[in-house]
């Protein structure tokens, strides 16, 4: 993660940011918003001179036509600049959401996804994912949405506050230096709220990803078994109270700032207010000023403290959304993973692929503890390896170093000869195809869960094929299942799941259609009893005869379709060879084998048993 940094950009940088941005999503927000601020400061000008026009035209006595004439003029004038306003300000907001929706949220996407692989396993790594998520995710609060609200109003409010300065010095200095005093004691309130936010922020995403993270488990159908059986729902609701309750805490603490500040704003401005008019007032009493004249200067005081309110607001909200941009532009500032540079392209493949270790080490960022350490090993072309060992022994970070996923401290790693890091991450990616424990099954056709492409993409005389392959078509033709079927209910209504072998086939079907030189088995039968474990991998064998072919558990179902055995065990090769010679060896992998065997054997009994009773 040391290519990641926090962003501190000030208020003007990301603004320029954002407008460059903006510019090549779609132009017209930044010429609907310059027009906005143009009519936003000329409509109060029109507002506090109209009064002060038809009073000194009364005064006057002028003739009704010449009345009408002016004051038809200029209120034609305002609806006209209202209108333009009013309807430039719909389509700015409409288009600078759809920017944010749109080409932020898809950029921040884009990014997860394209970054490095080992950053997406980093908390760190997520924490700022969130922050810039709820960044461009809060609706109106975003903090594209308060820069593109607020800097035209921030813009008009300077213009207005310079114009009604010069109008309100004619009147006498010392007004426009009281209205600036009172409005500086706000800004100090307002301030005081940003502080809040910005000390909150981390304390208030963990709380919110605690939150988040319990109320989908709640949702997910997968999940009720065990919450009616286990009686969970007392100890859920009150870990979601729980939750609701550190959110509340901070929401809490910076609406208390909120309230401050605005208990103190409405006292200042009523002191404010009421001294500026009582000081007009006499000024009227005594002549200095006239009624048109004081119709004026009512206008401007007023126009004057809500324009000066205004900047400080609106600088308070900028800093309060500043804030947020920084968070988006630090997380869309994390490189991609550029999946196209390398020295060459894939060495020849025609006879298959070769894969060799040479002294490869790994340890994580920031541990010096080596998960890997001093690995050698060579899988010749159409070999199949099993890659045994117990839970944390390494088996898992070997494969994603195999894939390119991550990088040796220590060593190299060959594929036909050829030093990984010397090729293209894209070719690497094509060599393989993997089956994980975790599955990932998305909601959409089978046809695309298949394929994993869109529907217009998905080959369907190649799905078919390798279903039936994979010994699926007899299943889903039974149950009704096409290839236009959805899975999970997350979409659809009567989406369909699978048992945990079929979706082991299911799986394996996948990674037929992708056609790889590398079948890559990640403990993909670790949840299936010993039986369907069995079922599953004698598939595989089946329908991998040509493939290189890399099976990891932790079990041992897979060594028999082996043509030799790895034993890892701390991140080391302990033991190699084939299944007899590591029995007759009778170390570490003969021990295991002769435990598990055991439970095996006693499984198959008990099911032999159950059968003869059916009888």
């Amino acid at each position: 993660m040391d290519e990641i940094r926090q962003r501190d950009d000030h208020i003007v940088q990301n603004a320029w940011f954002l407008a460059k941005e903006s510019w090549r999503w779609d132009k017209r927000i930044l010429v609907f918003l310059g027009i906005t601020t143009v009519t936003g400061t000329a409509l109060p000008l029109f507002g506090i001179y109209l009064p002060k026009v038809a009073v000194d035209l009364l005064l006057q006595r002028a003739q009704a036509a010449q009345v009408l004439r002016v004051l038809g003029g200029l209120v034609g004038c305002l609806l006209i600049l209202q209108g333009i306003h009013g309807y430039l300000s719909k389509r700015a907001y409409y288009h600078h959401n759809e920017c944010r929706n749109t080409f932020f949220i898809q950029r921040l996407f884009l990014v997860s996804l394209q970054c490095k692989y080992s950053y997406a396993e980093d908390g760190e790594f997520y924490k700022l994912y969130r922050r810039a998520i709820n960044s461009v995710r809060s609706g109106d609060a975003s903090g594209t949405s308060v820069f593109f609200d607020q800097i035209p109003k921030l813009l008009t409010a300077a213009a207005c506050f310079f114009l009604y300065s010069g109008i309100l010095a004619q009147l006498h200095v010392m007004v426009i230096v009281l209205l600036l005093l009172t409005s500086l004691v706000t800004y100090f309130f307002r301030h005081r709220e940003n502080v809040c936010y910005e000390q909150t922020r981390d304390e208030y995403a963990v709380a919110e990803k605690r939150l988040y993270y319990t109320v989908g488990e709640c949702g997910d159908s997968r999940t009720g078994k065990d919450v009616r059986v286990y009686n969970m729902k007392n100890w859920l609701t009150g870990q979601i109270r729980r939750f609701q309750g550190e959110e509340r805490k901070i929401l809490q603490l910076r609406r208390r700032k909120e309230y401050e500040t605005h208990l103190v704003s409405c006292g200042l401005n009523f002191l404010r207010d009421g001294f500026a008019y009582a000081y007009l007032i006499i000024q009227t009493v005594q002549g200095k000023i006239g009624m048109g004249d004081f119709m004026l200067y009512f206008g401007a005081i007023t126009g004057f403290s809500a324009w000066v309110t205004g900047l400080v607001d609106q600088m308070s909200m900028l800093k309060t959304a500043n804030v947020k941009m920084n968070d988006l532009r630090s997380f869309l500032d994390i490189p991609a993973e550029d999946a196209d540079s390398g020295e060459c392209g894939l060495p020849d493949l025609d006879k298959g692929v070769e894969i060799t270790f040479e002294h490869v080490s790994f340890a994580y960022q920031g541990s010096e503890k080596e998960v890997i350490s001093d690995l050698s090993f060579h899988i010749r072309k159409g070999e199949h390896v099993a890659l045994v060992g117990l839970n944390g022994a390494g088996k898992s970070t070997l494969l994603k170093l195999m894939m390119g996923m991550y990088e040796p401290t220590k060593g190299k790693i060959l594929l036909n000869g050829v030093d990984i890091t010397r090729l293209r991450k894209r070719d690497i990616y094509r060599l393989y195809s993997a089956v994980f424990q975790d599955i990932m099954v998305l909601p959409a056709t089978i046809g695309e869960n298949i394929a994993l492409r869109p529907q217009r993409d998905v080959d369907r005389k190649r799905v078919r094929e390798v279903l039936g392959l994979a010994g699926l078509d007899e299943d889903f033709s039974r149950r009704g299942i096409t290839l236009d079927s959805y899975m999970t209910d997350r979409l659809v209504e009567d989406g369909i799941y699978l048992s945990g072998g079929q979706e082991q086939k299911f799986l394996l079907a996948r990674a037929l259609y992708k056609d790889a030189p590398v079948l890559l088995l990640d403990e993909p039968t670790a949840a299936l009893d010993p039986l369907a474990e069995q079922e599953v991998y004698e598939s595989y064998q089946s329908l991998c005869q040509d493939r290189t072919a890399l099976f990891i558990s932790h079990r041992l179902a897979s060594t028999q379709f082996s043509d030799w055995i790895l034993f890892l065990q701390d991140g080391r090769i302990i033991e190699q060879g084939s299944h007899e010679e590591l029995l007759q060896a009778g170390g570490a992998y003969a021990r295991l084998y002769e435990l598990q065997s055991y439970y095996y054997n006693q499984t198959e009994e008990n099911r032999m048993g159950e059968e003869a009773c059916c009888e």
